[in-house]
């Protein structure tokens, strides 16, 4: 379920009024509120996922506002490069994304996030501050499809509470 997008990548994340947004929620401290995270595990458990996310998309970077499950190098960092992040496709398109195999969609297969973490599924929607796609509400998983359209309703009906958090700027 990709929408595609007649304006290039680096064109939506440059926008100014993008980048302004995406600065207004950028966490200050180095820890995750108790609220967002706690937020974050309860979207995991709903959703049945072993890893979830909320994610900022810098211009050339993704930035993990909040994780559950997600451990190593990846954890450590707090982000990737925004080429890397399925959630800048998200925020690419301003639209949801449901990938059902990474192994099996080509923009996907030799993804330097798929190949590292074996990442299989993932399914996101937009997080918007202002009319501006910021980033993105996600699950992941290791399985093939392991989501569905159904829980890409889900994630859409939950990422207003995700703006309301971040928007609060409650971080450690």
């Amino acid at each position: 379920m990709v929408v595609a997008s007649s304006i290039p990548l680096t064109d939506v994340l440059t926008h100014p009024a993008r980048v302004a947004a995406v600065g207004s929620v950028l966490p200050r401290g180095e820890r995750t509120s108790a609220a967002l995270q706690q937020f974050i595990d309860r979207v995991a458990e709903a959703l049945g996922a072993p890893c979830a996310g909320v994610s900022l998309i810098l211009t050339d970077a993704g930035i993990l506002a909040a994780t559950h499950g997600v451990g190593g190098w990846l954890a450590e960092a707090g982000g990737m490069p925004a080429e890397w992040a399925p959630c800048a496709t998200v925020v690419r398109n301003d639209a949801p994304l449901l990938i059902d195999d990474t192994h099996d969609d080509p923009e996907h297969t030799m993804n330097p996030l798929v190949m590292i973490t074996g990442v299989r599924s993932y399914a996101g929607v937009p997080l918007r501050l202002n009319g501006q796609p910021v980033g993105s509400l996600c699950v992941l998983s290791a399985e093939p499809g392991a989501f569905t359209d159904a829980d890409l309703d889900t994630l859409t009906g939950l990422a207003p509470r995700a703006v309301e958090l971040l928007q609060a700027g409650i971080y450690g």
